[in-house]
């Protein structure tokens, strides 16, 4: 019985084998004929060759399943049938219809323009109802995006005949979910309302209608857990997590609220800080300036990053373009400390492959790379590449420039990809300003800083008052010979007639000029002067008599620029030095020596939110041959001292017993501090504010001792200083930017000319 039972076994897998073994040689099919059927718009060897048949080739079933899927990925087909029959397999296809027509319905606040590029589904390509499906859902997905979560699309298809259909989408956008309500969970050592500054979304308010950051968003979720972490590890949280985020319905569905929970963590102090090279021939001595976090300092994630930027600044600035900075950090628990030792280390030999630019459709390529500090085949430097970002948008060409890096042809190069957004360059100006004896000024100008999208730029600036005309014409390229050096010619004409002088003059001027750097901070202009002047008028001054008659000066204007700011856009901290000395006396019929120099420090407080500024200004006015005239002396308001009318300061004539005719002065000192905040209002709006208080002194004048009594007419030739005090409001417009300036002088003379309030406005076209 045993016996027989092992035979029936050893009978059945002999049998199974067989057949396993027959299987893929009964499976396989050669056919001498591929034929295609049902096809009306579509070619027969397109058919073909999407199924990927071929004739006289040994093929499966599996293979016949292939070609039938590959068919219908196309989306040409609504219908495929793949039959095998003796030596032909026949192909028989019912075609999709083509869209003739494709339209939105119902959408007013999102354009077509907007919708169009989302969808797959074109006008005269074939209509899939599949993919129609997915674009419906990649619309509303779009909306949800836009904050309109109740937004509602449905398809509608019309057939038409010959094969068309005419698709619409029928949208019912609904309306705006705002965001009326955020509250946080967790937090004990910041209120909720220094917690609702740090993040991107807002509550909705009275200007909810203009912007965005009060609606509820998804992304702006994500984004507001990243910028409390970072708030959090700022300000002595090292280990600070926001562990959940909530947001979700209220008040009837119209309205959205949020919550965020945080764990905190304690406070913690830096403790031991040191820095140590381990390369050898690199010491430790060249970056003890990079460390900006101290001992006792609460933990600061950002600062602890900036010191490791700037070792790499460092390294880079002394030959070693691969040097990189790393921090250890030692957690002492009970102390609440932790030791940060900074170490100085070879970092990964990267280099720039390539440079990609895109979005330019008015700028040329070569206009953007000229402004790039990197060039391919460089050592890979972030801190060179965020410099040439703000370099690119300072420039004014673009409304945004974004680079991103990736990797190349293999994991030692990097590929930057720079895109840009095109912006306005052609400009209209408009100069107002409003003073205490209800003087109004004027200035008209047009310009355009990209002619042709070159770089080049050309100047024509008209101004017109009771006092002053002028004419200026002007040109410039930045990149001359197809290096960073800029030239640029001006010719300006100006006729001035003060009322308050008597002084009538035509000052005709040609300026060339050339601009280079020296290093990545440094840059020097050099300016040639030549310069006719005509006065003919001083009315009844006799200080400016000594200023008849022409004459014709040629000087040399030579400007340094010294420039170590964290950003040239919008600077929180850093420094620069400007220094510039006018040499007149290279032939002409004068000689003198005009020098200025400054200097401004920036320093973020309270997370960046405050921007404190100092700055420190002076001027020399030294004649060589001859004196002065009132066209070269120093003169300050306005713009340049808050407080006090355009020339309302120093030195002036005395004419029956009262102080009449400004004159301007040969020497100047100006201290001015300020700082700025934002304003409390929707960011979007482009509202900042800033106090100020400006102290300053113009004084000296040299006569002609020959003229008898000359001298004794001057008044107020001695150095007084005067401040003032204010509020300035900056606002972007979409017509340009704002500025709004209020002042207080505070110490003064009474032959001053004050100015209260002054506005001035410039508009893009």
């Amino acid at each position: 019985m045993h016996l027989r039972r092992v035979r029936l076994q050893f009978i059945i897998f002999f049998l199974c084998f067989v057949v396993c073994l027959s299987k893929p040689a009964l499976s396989q099919f050669k056919f001498t004929q591929i034929v295609v059927k049902g096809n009306t718009t579509t070619d027969v060897k397109t058919i073909k060759s999407i199924s990927g048949l071929k004739r006289n080739i040994s093929l499966s079933a599996v293979d016949l399943n292939v070609a039938l899927k590959n068919l219908y990925k196309s989306n040409l087909f609504e219908n495929v049938e793949v039959t095998p029959k003796g030596q032909t397999v026949t192909i028989k296809v019912i075609e999709n219809k083509r869209i003739r027509r494709l339209v939105f319905e119902g959408n007013k606040k999102i354009e077509d323009k907007e919708l169009f590029p989302l969808i797959k589904s074109k006008e005269r390509q074939p209509f899939s109802r599949s993919q129609v499906v997915k674009d419906s859902r990649i619309i509303s997905d779009f909306y949800r995006f836009k904050s309109r979560y109740s937004a509602r699309v449905e398809p509608k298809i019309i057939d038409r005949e010959k094969g068309y259909v005419d698709l619409v989408f029928e949208i019912n956008e609904g309306n705006i979910l705002q965001i009326t309500q955020i509250d946080f969970v967790g937090n004990k050592n910041f209120s909720d309302r220094r917690l609702r500054d740090v993040i991107k979304s807002r509550k909705a308010g009275l200007f909810a209608s203009f912007f965005t950051n009060d609606n509820y968003s998804e992304d702006n979720q994500e984004a507001d857990k990243f910028l409390l972490e970072k708030f959090y590890k700022d300000h002595g949280f090292p280990d600070a997590k926001v562990i959940a985020s909530l947001g979700g319905l209220k008040d009837g569905r119209g309205s959205a609220f949020l919550t965020y929970s945080i764990y905190e963590g304690p406070r913690i102090r830096i403790g031991k800080v040191s820095i140590e090279s381990l390369i050898k021939g690199v010491p430790s001595s060249i970056y003890k300036n990079s460390v900006v976090v101290s001992k006792g300092d609460n933990f600061n994630f950002s600062k602890i990053q900036e010191t490791l930027d700037n070792i790499k600044k460092v390294s880079v600035s002394n030959g070693y373009p691969f040097l990189i900075g790393k921090v250890d950090k030692v957690r002492k628990f009970r102390e609440q400390e932790i030791d940060l030792l900074f170490k100085v280390k070879e970092g990964p030999r990267l280099f720039v492959e390539q440079i990609e630019v895109s979005g330019n459709t008015h700028t040329r390529d070569n206009v953007i790379r000229r402004e790039f500090q990197v060039e391919e085949g460089d050592a890979f430097d972030p801190s060179m590449l965020k410099r040439s970002e703000e370099k690119l948008q300072s420039l004014g060409y673009f409304e945004s420039v974004k680079v991103n890096v990736r990797q190349g042809s293999n994991s030692q190069n990097a590929i930057v990809d720079i895109d840009v957004k095109e912006a306005p360059t052609g400009a209209l100006s408009l100069g107002l300003g409003y003073s205490t004896d209800t003087d109004v000024s004027a200035q008209f100008s047009f310009s355009e800083s990209n002619f042709r999208g070159s770089g080049q730029g050309i100047r024509l600036s008209v101004s017109a008052s009771k006092d002053r005309k002028s004419v200026g014409l002007g040109f410039k390229e930045r990149g001359f010979l197809g290096r960073d050096v800029l030239v640029s010619m001006d010719i300006d004409y100006t006729d001035s007639k003060p009322r308050s002088t008597g002084y009538t003059a035509n000052l005709l001027a040609v300026k060339p000029a050339i601009g280079f750097n020296l290093s990545s901070d440094t840059r020097v202009n050099i300016i040639y002067k030549i310069e006719n002047i005509d006065v003919t008028a001083v009315g009844t001054s006799e200080v400016l008599k000594q200023d008849l008659g022409k004459s014709t000066r040629s000087a040399i204007d030579l400007a340094f620029r010294f420039d170590k700011r964290d950003s040239i856009i919008l600077p929180t901290k850093g420094y620069m030095i400007k220094f510039g000395s006018e040499i007149a006396g290279i032939g002409g019929d004068e000689q003198f020596v005009k020098s200025e120099a400054s200097g401004k420090i920036y320093k973020g407080i309270y997370g960046n939110n405050i921007i404190l500024s100092t700055e420190l200004e002076g001027g020399v006015l030294t004649m060589g041959k001859g004196y002065s005239k009132i066209v070269d002396r120093f003169q300050l308001g306005g713009r340049s001292f808050r407080g006090f009318k355009y020339s309302g300061i120093g030195p002036r004539e005395l004419s029956g017993g009262s102080f009449t005719i400004p004159l301007g002065g040969e020497k100047y000192a100006m201290a001015r501090f300020a700082a700025s905040f934002p304003l409390g209002l929707p960011r979007e709006l482009g509202l900042f504010g800033s106090i100020f208080a400006e102290t300053g002194a113009l004084w000296d004048l040299k006569t002609d001792p020959n003229v008898p009594g000359l001298a004794n007419k001057i008044a107020l030739k001695d150095r007084s200083l005067r401040t003032s005090i204010g509020f300035a409001m900056n606002w972007e417009t979409p017509i340009g930017p704002l500025q709004f300036n209020w002042s207080r002088p505070q110490k003064y003379l009474d032959a001053d000319s004050l100015e209260y309030f002054s506005l001035n406005l410039a508009t893009r076209f």
